[in-house]
């Protein structure tokens, strides 16, 4: 009897799990349309279902904020009656028809799939700069260009990079990997092999 009851609890646990995962139907990469809104976690762009909404906006901020300042290339702000306030605690936006993620500033995703793709461009420091004239020293920042990839399973960011396609991306398609490891212009053809990747692999859940 203990048994039986037992594996009854398990399956009870089992479908409850099941039933708190989205289905793979309702993964964003493979909307129709876009919902508008404010994202506050990672699951609700997995899920196209931001939680807020209103009057958005995306501000840009000047060059010297970012270059002296090293502050984000942007901001997102939402204006309501009582004026202007800037948004924070957020994972992302959308407008209805692209969407941002928020790292270092909004990057807009030029790509959805198994890893949804973004363009980001940012400001680190780079050691200091020498003034002869009157012979003082300031930060030196410069600008950081990079692709970045989000798992759509796992929320998890990565630089796209050939040392992070071999290492997590492409060994689950062994296939590919294996075409990537022989390729001698592999560097310069990262972008493909990622596109490749999600021509190739569909999410399951």
């Amino acid at each position: 009897m203990k048994k039986v009851l037992c594996t009854w609890c398990l399956l009870i646990a089992c479908c409850f799990a099941i039933a708190q995962q989205p289905p793979a139907s309702s993964l964003i990469i493979y909307a129709n349309t876009y919902q508008q809104g404010l994202y506050h976690t990672f699951r609700e762009f997995q899920t196209n279902a931001p939680s807020e909404n209103g009057n958005l906006v995306i501000k840009d901020r000047s060059s010297a904020a970012q270059m002296y300042l090293l502050a984000d290339k942007n901001q997102l702000v939402i204006r309501d009656a009582t004026g202007e306030r800037k948004v924070k605690d957020y994972w992302g936006y959308c407008d209805g028809q692209h969407i941002y993620v928020r790292d270092n500033g909004l990057n807009k995703i030029i790509e959805t799939g198994y890893y949804c793709i973004y363009f980001q461009r940012r400001m680190q420091p780079a050691g200091r700069t020498y003034n002869p004239a009157d012979m003082t020293t300031g930060p030196m920042n410069v600008s950081v260009e990079c692709y970045k990839v989000i798992n759509i399973i796992t929320g998890e960011i990565l630089e796209l990079s050939a040392y992070n396609l071999k290492k997590y991306i492409l060994p689950q398609d062994p296939e590919l990997l294996q075409e990537f490891r022989t390729d001698k212009e592999k560097k310069d053809k990262l972008l493909w092999y990622i596109r490749k990747f999600n021509q190739r692999n569909h999410p399951v859940i």
